[in-house]
């Protein structure tokens, strides 16, 4: 009797000390705070009510908590969600953004919920509300494309490209410190020796890219063990502004931007040991004031995380009998001239060329130097799967080289032969003949790069 007692009292005690340390607990840190909605998202009804029901409990000032959320120590957890959360993108300050921001901001909320990353699904097993049906998302994907229209032919874009041109073709770019990012990730002058891993172009942002990477990041996409790439592994992304017309033709402009990614676990541990950096325009000013803005980039980044986090990575291809693998052009010791698309034909296209072609292109095409060699490849367009809003370069579907003479007395004469592929057609459906293909080649004028 004594020892029930005893027990008695001791689980008694145990209660009261428990009772007293979650009561304690709630004092720790108090519940998820509302501040004032001072710029809401002005956006159509429809839009609004589907973020309201989907994602505000943790984007906005109007977080709705239900009663378990409030007790510690789940209200922690909930806490320091909702405190992450705002800090991506809070829908009560969403008007204090620019135009710009708020447009990169929607496109990114469509593929997390294209990708299955949001709404989270511990949130959305206890709010089933927040699921988004097939027409929720179309709803926001009309939305996002609303909020990056087409202008064709846009004349203040082809104008500053002009500008920029003239002075990449009349006045070489001086040399200068190479530029760092706040992070210290540093610009690499000699990306363009690099193998090109791929080429994109966006309509959700209206740009083009070549993205090459280095032999440690190229040997790993070609061995296809990119999950994860090995330290040292270096991606640069060179990206233009787009000149798009009705016809679906798409060509670079201006320079947009120079944008790395590199690959060191202990010095970038918080994301997965990626580096990023962002030099914009043809002066290469470092994005970011802080190392913060390195997780600004991987947040966006953890879409692909089935690719290691890297967006742009060459489709899986399998041949038959064949294990999967990344097909990626070996150019030799050939360099991007420039890359274009046309969206109505479904193709992209990168023109490589030696030393005396790039030299020959810069100025039209109107002088030709002994040796030159251009080379044209043209894959077909593929989505990026990573990427709702972006195309990436499929399979190769043809191969085409033009090469001159030795000779400087006949350096303008010039051959023409399809190395790979179906003999290209014109817009008719004819086989174009050796003068017009190469017409066609040399109409494209060379991609300013820094």
């Amino acid at each position: 009797m004594k020892s029930l007692t005893r027990n008695t009292k001791r689980l008694g005690l145990g209660i009261t000390i428990f009772v007293l340390f979650v009561t304690g607990m709630q004092f720790i840190q108090p519940p998820v705070q509302n501040p004032p909605v001072n710029a809401p998202m002005a956006a159509p009804g429809e839009v609004v009510e589907i973020l309201q029901r989907a994602c505000y409990d943790c984007h906005s000032n109007q977080t709705k908590l239900s009663w378990y959320d409030k007790v510690a120590p789940v209200s922690w957890l909930v806490s320091a969600d909702v405190k992450e959360a705002r800090s991506r993108f809070n829908f009560s300050t969403w008007d204090t953004l620019s135009p710009a921001d708020q447009q990169g901001r929607v496109w990114e909320m469509v593929n997390m919920v294209l990708t299955k990353k949001m709404p989270l699904s511990t949130y959305a097993a206890i709010h089933p509300r927040s699921k988004l049906s097939e027409k929720d998302l179309a709803v926001l994907k009309k939305y996002a494309n609303d909020l990056s229209p087409v202008n064709y032919h846009d004349t203040a874009i082809i104008n500053e490209a002009d500008k920029e041109f003239k002075k990449f073709r009349e006045i070489p770019i001086p040399t200068a410190a190479v530029p760092v990012a706040a992070n210290g990730v540093k610009y690499i002058p000699n990306y363009q020796d690099w193998q090109v891993i791929s080429t994109t172009n966006r309509f959700d942002n209206h740009s083009i890219r070549v993205v090459y990477g280095n032999a440690i990041a190229a040997k790993a996409i070609k061995d296809n063990r990119i999950s994860p790439f090995p330290d040292g592994s270096t991606i640069v992304k060179v990206v233009w502004n787009s000149i798009e017309e009705k016809n679906g033709d798409i060509k670079p402009g201006s320079l947009n931007s120079v944008q790395i990614m590199t690959k060191d676990g202990k010095k970038f541990p918080d994301s997965k040991g990626w580096g990023f950096a962002k030099f914009n325009g043809i002066g290469l000013k470092p994005y970011g004031n802080t190392p913060l803005f390195n997780t600004t980039c991987f947040n966006c980044h953890k879409i692909a995380s089935g690719n290691d986090y890297v967006f742009n990575v060459p489709l899986e291809q399998q041949a038959p009998g064949k294990a999967p693998a990344r097909a990626m052009f070996d150019a030799g010791n050939l360099q991007v001239i420039t890359s274009f698309a046309n969206r109505e034909q479904q193709t992209m296209s990168v023109l490589y060329g030696n030393v005396a072609a790039k030299r020959s292109a810069l100025f039209a095409y109107n002088t030709h130097l002994p040796g030159e060699v251009f080379k044209l490849v043209v894959y077909k367009q593929a989505n990026n799967k990573y990427w709702y809003g972006s195309y990436i370069n499929g399979p190769v579907e043809s191969v085409e080289t033009v090469a001159g003479t030795q000779s400087a007395a006949a350096a303008a004469t010039l051959t023409y032969q399809l190395d790979q592929g179906a003999a290209p057609r014109d817009s008719a459906g004819y086989k174009m003949s050796a003068a017009n293909r190469i017409a066609y080649i040399f109409s494209h004028r060379p991609s300013v790069f820094p």
